[in-house]
């Protein structure tokens, strides 16, 4: 079963977060040493394809397109094992609904089960990285608003960085989040996307690129 259950205090942190909040003061910036995978989504079979009655994940039109309707996380991981690496995405929101959460799944765990790093941005322009736990995705971060988020139906680049112990998620090139968690030393990368109940998500992904990764 591909769904994870919604942590029912999304919408409610959504809310209730800080319109600012504290700026992240990452002083290095990660160093890319190797490209392990540049994936342009050309190929139907290029990531993981899954369907059931709330969700859909495919390659069509040389994207990759997640679809969720009602609560619930879906995500599509692919098959190379990494563990320290930055992973980039174009992800683009076409629904119009936009108190949801999409983005990348960093380490996740070898049995598809959801465990691993969420970097995950909103329609409404907020910004969480996550930890994926069993059935619960709670926060490591809690969700703030960045007026570099570029709101509904919109693009953004999403930049996820997985070094050591050290996470740390980019939006549109500006450093947005971090946080510290040893609790996934490796993993899968993932796509993922969650609307709040009633609700629905409908995201595109493409330009993907995913480097080994090394802090100064």
């Amino acid at each position: 079963m591909k769904m994870k259950t919604v942590i029912p205090v999304l919408l409610l942190l959504l809310v209730l977060a800080a319109c600012g909040g504290a700026e992240p003061t990452q002083e290095t910036e990660p160093e890319n040493i190797e490209v392990l995978l540049s994936e342009t989504f050309d190929s139907e079979d290029a990531w993981e394809i899954y369907s059931d009655a709330n969700s859909d994940l495919k390659v069509v039109d040389g994207v990759y397109q997640i679809e969720v309707n009602d609560a619930g996380y879906i995500w599509g991981q692919n098959d190379l094992k990494t563990e320290d690496v930055t992973i980039e995405v174009e992800a683009t929101q076409l629904s119009d609904f936009d108190e949801n959460g999409y983005g990348i799944i960093c380490r996740a765990d070898a049995n598809n089960n959801g465990d691993g790093y969420y970097f995950l941005i909103s329609g409404d322009g907020y910004a969480s990285i996550r930890k994926g736990d069993g059935a619960d995705v709670p926060e490591l971060t809690e969700w703030t608003k960045y007026s570099a988020i570029n709101k509904g139906q919109a693009t953004n680049k999403i930049k996820a960085v997985c070094a050591g112990d050290q996470l740390a998620l980019y939006v549109n090139d500006e450093l947005v989040a971090e946080a510290t968690d040893s609790t996934f030393p490796s993993g899968f990368t993932a796509l993922t996307a969650v609307a709040e109940e009633g609700g629905n998500a409908r995201i595109t992904f493409d330009n993907l690129t995913i480097s080994k990764t090394t802090l100064p």
